[in-house]
């Protein structure tokens, strides 16, 4: 569904708000042409006033404008009016993983569940690598399901789309989901700090529980200061207490491993094709060899 781009504000019903960001609010919009459910990114103009930030937004529309993937939200059009930039967007209706975690038992998925929803992120991640676009701010909050429970990437103001290759040095995103590289404020390519935060995930789904989170700034500050960090250091207390439940799948383990490798050592940290080659590889739970014993047969009482 696209819209003409001479689309006007009055021909949008605008309710309530479903989401707040630092210079953005999200309402619940219907196109009233085609009676279509949107989501609204409205900017005030006056908070754009600091040259950065107006380059922030340009980014984030001329990047949306580049994708169009089943697994990222769409951009439909853009309305600039004398007080507001206005991103019109494909409404996303079932909340975020981090709500659809919350309404589990014990916070987990189901194998197939997990397994479904992890591999629809990160081909969402692959196209936009393969783009040179990363994201920077992957997180259980930034990833919606539909009313089909199909996954779509949002929030793609941090977003840059620069060749994969080249490093950048800026400071942003969510702690708890931050590679070292970026913790330590030094030059960093994008693609693997995207990879870093899909580890972070990956122990959030298999576990229930964010591997960073209420951890204090000094030990994440901390955890990037050598030259290799295995889990067990970068993640401290969070790894020993959940993710060592890991290494009851070998395969995942190594997986999870992996996304944790440190940038300035050898091997690499893995890939977004990869990732997802080798995590559809893994069975994601732990498996019994033999077969449960059968029950008992229970006789009439003599």
């Amino acid at each position: 569904m696209v819209f003409s781009q001479k689309s006007s504000l009055e021909e949008y019903i605008i309710g309530k708000q479903i989401g707040q960001g630092a210079y953005a609010v999200v309402r619940i919009g219907l196109h009233k042409p085609t009676n279509k459910k949107v989501a609204l990114k409205i900017y005030k103009k006056y908070k754009l006033e600091e040259p950065n930030r107006r380059k922030s937004v340009k980014r984030e529309i001329k990047l949306m404008e580049k994708m169009k993937h089943e697994n990222i939200v769409q951009l439909y059009e853009i309305i600039d009016t004398s007080k507001y930039v206005i991103l019109i967007m494909e409404y996303v209706g079932g909340g975020s993983l981090h709500g659809y975690l919350k309404s589990k038992p014990k916070r987990r998925l189901e194998e197939w569940d997990a397994k479904r929803i992890f591999k629809q992120i990160v081909e969402g991640l692959r196209y936009c690598h393969s783009r040179c676009i990363t994201h920077r701010d992957i997180k259980l909050e930034n990833l919606l399901l539909d009313d089909a429970k199909c996954m779509k990437i949002i929030d793609f103001g941090f977003s840059t789309c620069i060749p994969n290759e080249k490093k950048i040095k800026i400071f942003c995103g969510t702690p708890s989901y931050m590679a070292p590289e970026i913790v330590l404020k030094t030059e960093y390519c994008g693609p693997p700090a995207d990879i870093w935060a899909m580890g972070v995930t990956l122990i959030h789904l298999w576990t229930g529980v964010e591997p960073l989170s209420g951890i204090d700034d000094h030990f994440i500050e901390g955890r990037s200061k050598t030259e290799y960090d295995p889990p067990e250091k970068n993640l401290g207390p969070a790894w020993t207490d959940h993710g060592k439940g890991l290494e009851a799948i070998p395969e995942l383990s190594e997986i999870v491993k992996q996304c944790f490798l440190h940038q300035k050592v050898l091997p690499a940290r893995i890939t977004a094709p990869v990732l997802l080659d080798q995590f559809l590889k893994t069975k994601f739970g732990p498996v019994s060899n033999s077969m449960p014993p059968p029950p008992k047969e229970v006789g009439p009482e003599p």
